[in-house]
């Protein structure tokens, strides 16, 4: 009969308001670029918070039920099928590797982690969680062993495998216990990343990263992404979920990868109307949206999804809105318009050179009456009444040959 007395840890997350407070309102506006050294000791700062767990242990039932399952899974494989197979064949590699399941050498290598742990020896902590993980797979300790091996290396500063960590267990343990503390661990690697990334712009080099260990071997900035993405992905109805698809949005936003950060905005808007982000999330998306039109040759659908934008501002958030800033809401709406009525003209130009007059005078007359204040529209008029009684021409399929050939 083996005793879970040792199996308990001693530190708890102090998520106090102003810490909180902080973190919240830091992605709630968009960083701007420093080279200040303080916005790199940003996640020890808040790493010296977060010290200590709340004391818990494992019920020994659950523990016993898991390996009577695990049991019985073993059994099944009499009745060999493909993903049995290669249950087999992993078994086999454990074997090689001194890894395979045995209950009694994951508990022992587990309470020697939460000794390593405790004293402050991380980075043996880690090796000691890894085996109990890989010892007893399916098991209510596979969860502590997957967390705790996160908690190591996040203290130990490797925050690329501890990432790995906590979106293995968030993959393996949709409802675990411990998203509560995995979001803002991930949070906080995201920023961290994020900053990192602003600061020194590892995304212009090209070489792999093999000296700091508190960053990914390679990009920096994906790896951050990925961690705020995780988050919304894996925890939606959490704490962390819209402020980690702000961060995420913004980050998107500043580098000019402005379809993916409106992808992003779109998201927070649609899944979290009732988040403190959705004013600005607007905002930055109708800026987005803009700056992704390229020009009246392409498509405009980006202009429309701004002005649907500017609609939900002006009704939803009318009283938060200063009288200035409805001023140049409305004057970019009128902005819009003269661009799809540019958009128009472009077509209606390009038709009437082809000598396709139909079709011409059909985006002149769309012109005329869906933009008529416009001043697109006051050309359109004149050029409706000079083409308005000429014939298609049928195009000249040998106006190539006629250049290389020219009549005499």
């Amino acid at each position: 009969m083996f005793s879970y007395q040792s199996y308990i840890l001693k530190y708890v997350l102090v998520l106090s308001f102003p810490w909180l407070a902080l973190l919240v309102s830091g992605c709630a506006s968009l960083p701007g670029k420093t080279t200040e050294t303080k916005d790199l000791a940003y996640l020890d700062t808040v790493a010296s918070e977060l010290e200590q767990e709340p004391v818990f242990q494992v019920d020994e039932e659950k523990i016993r039920a898991s390996a009577e399952k695990l049991k019985e899974e073993e059994d099944s494989l009499a009745t060999l099928t493909a993903e049995k197979v290669g249950k087999k064949i992993s078994l086999a590699f454990k074997k090689l590797r001194g890894l395979d399941p045995n209950e009694d050498a994951a508990i022992i290598a587990f309470n020697e982690g939460i000794k390593f742990f405790d004293e402050g020896k991380y980075d043996e902590a880690v090796k000691k969680f890894y085996i109990a993980d890989e010892r007893w797979p399916d098991s209510a300790l596979q969860e502590d062993a997957i967390f705790m091996c996160a908690e190591s290396a996040f203290f130990a500063k490797r925050y690329s495998r501890a990432q790995r960590y906590y979106e293995k267990l968030l993959k393996k343990y949709e409802a675990s216990r411990y998203l509560d503390y995995v979001s803002p661990r991930l949070f906080l690697i995201g920023r961290y990343w994020d900053q990192m990334d602003q600061v020194h712009n590892y995304r212009g080099m090209k070489f792999f990263n093999f000296t700091d260990k508190e960053r990914p071997t390679t990009d920096t900035y994906g790896n951050c992404l990925k961690a705020y993405k995780a988050i919304a992905l894996h925890d939606s109805r959490g704490l962390w979920a819209d402020h980690a698809l702000m961060a995420a949005a913004n980050a998107e936003y500043l580098r000019g990868n402005y379809e993916s950060a409106s992808f992003t905005y779109d998201q927070l808007i649609k899944d979290y109307p009732q988040s403190k982000h959705v004013l600005q999330a607007c905002e930055l998306n109708l800026s987005a949206k803009l700056l992704m039109y390229e020009g009246p040759a392409y498509d405009a659908k980006c202009l429309e999804d701004a002005e649907e934008i500017i609609e939900r501002l002006m009704t939803q958030f009318t009283s938060r809105l200063s009288s200035q800033q409805k001023d140049k809401l409305r004057n970019t709406q009128r902005q819009i318009v003269e661009a799809k009525a540019e958009r128009d003209m472009y077509f209606a130009k390009f038709y009437e050179k082809k000598r396709q007059y139909k079709a011409a005078r059909f985006y002149y007359q769309v012109l005329i009456e869906d933009y008529p204040q416009t001043q697109a529209a006051v050309h359109a008029k004149e050029r409706y009444a000079v083409i308005k009684d000429y014939r298609d021409e049928p195009p000249d399929y040998f106006a190539w040959l006629k250049k290389i050939f020219p009549e005499k």
